[in-house]
């Protein structure tokens, strides 16, 4: 077994970011937080890279990061977060004076909740305007025009006669829109979504995937999905980071991980998709919870839940390996010896763009 490459192969022109060895240290009362572990992750222009796994996995600290949000009295990182596209060289540890030529320029980022990350006394369009002030200076009608042409382009629709509307005048998925017209104020080249869909019911959820989807094959954007749903990362990503009590622990093309997932853990969230139960079947859980982050030391995390789990994968350091096929990588020093079941009700999350359907889960494996 080889220790896997996960940076890109590809030229730094056509890297949008690159995350190497990143690690997050929170200090808490009860030890010390290890929240990122190693993380290293490439995203390369006009890519959509999904990041997956439960609440407290990892996700949204290593988002911050790739902002170069991270709060530098409250924590501590190693490792490296570049956008060599850009010609950024490192944004950890960068006072944050210096990363606003970055922010909305270059990088985006759509927050978790759109319910709570509006201002509610204040109007709708104004909270577009600021973010396009901050970009550009324009007259009075140019910047109402420019808001109007954002919000148009994220389909709320009416624009002219919404801007003076309060958040609480917006449904769910118009706030959505709202906070992704923010973010494309700035005309980004990378887009970092957390969790866009969480707060929204099915049907507005596959409408913002459309959305996401349609913005970034229009304006080439490269786009982070973050969610811990597999079935939406399956609907509309290139490559998946699965990640677990703060590590990635596999990382490779949507189809291989879909068809042929290398650790268990990623087998064990594609088994408790409901699509992936027959119908009148109980739907299947996996057993535990995810460990807290103190003090875990370098040995596999998700040994105590794992079905396949031996003594040496306790007693020896895990790292993430080489798969065996291209741009396939897992932390688990057992993947070439186990046999992972296939899925039990025998279908997988499509990977076709999204309609304005409800998501539906119909391609057969093979």
């Amino acid at each position: 077994m080889t220790t896997a490459m996960t940076s890109g192969m590809s030229g730094a022109d056509d890297v949008a970011l690159d995350i190497r060895g990143l690690s997050v240290h929170i200090p808490t009362d009860n030890g010390t937080v290890t929240a990122a572990d190693d993380v290293s992750l490439t995203v390369r222009q006009n890519e959509v890279l999904g990041i997956v796994g439960e609440t407290g996995s990892g996700k949204t600290v290593t988002c911050r990061a790739m902002l170069g949000l991270l709060p530098t009295k409250h924590s501590t990182h190693e490792g490296a977060v570049s956008y060599p596209a850009a010609d950024v060289a490192e944004v950890l540890g960068v006072p944050q004076r210096q990363l606003r030529s970055l922010w909305g320029n270059y990088v985006a980022m759509i927050p978790q909740n759109p319910m709570t990350s509006l201002n509610p006394i204040r109007k709708i369009g104004p909270q577009i305007a600021e973010a396009v002030d901050a970009h550009d200076s324009l007259s009075r009608s140019a910047r109402r025009a420019r808001v109007i042409e954002l919000m148009t382009m994220v389909g709320i629709p009416a624009p002219e006669n919404r801007l003076n509307d309060f958040p609480h005048q917006f449904s769910g998925g118009m706030l959505q829109r709202t906070l992704i017209a923010i973010a494309l104020a700035g005309r980004p080249k990378l887009l970092i979504a957390d969790e866009p869909t969480t707060a929204l019911d099915v049907i507005i959820q596959d409408q913002i995937l459309n959305l996401l989807l349609q913005l970034q094959r229009d304006t080439g954007l490269s786009l982070v999905l973050v969610s811990h749903d597999l079935s939406v990362v399956a609907q509309v990503c290139d490559r998946v980071a699965v990640m677990y009590a703060g590590q990635v622990v596999e990382l490779a093309d949507v189809d291989d991980v879909l068809r042929a997932p290398e650790h268990p853990y990623t087998a064990a969230l594609l088994n408790s998709l409901p699509s992936a139960v027959p119908r009148g079947r109980p739907l299947t859980t996996i057993p535990g919870a995810p460990p807290q982050l103190v003090a875990l030391g370098s040995t596999c995390r998700f040994a105590e839940r794992c079905a396949f789990a031996q003594p040496e994968c306790v007693e020896q350091d895990s790292e993430l390996l080489d798969a065996g096929k291209p741009g396939h990588s897992v932390r688990c020093i057992r993947h070439d010896e186990i046999q992972l079941p296939a899925l039990t009700g025998g279908t997988v999350p499509t990977t076709q763009p999204p309609t304005t359907q409800p998501p539906t889960f119909e391609r057969e494996l093979s």
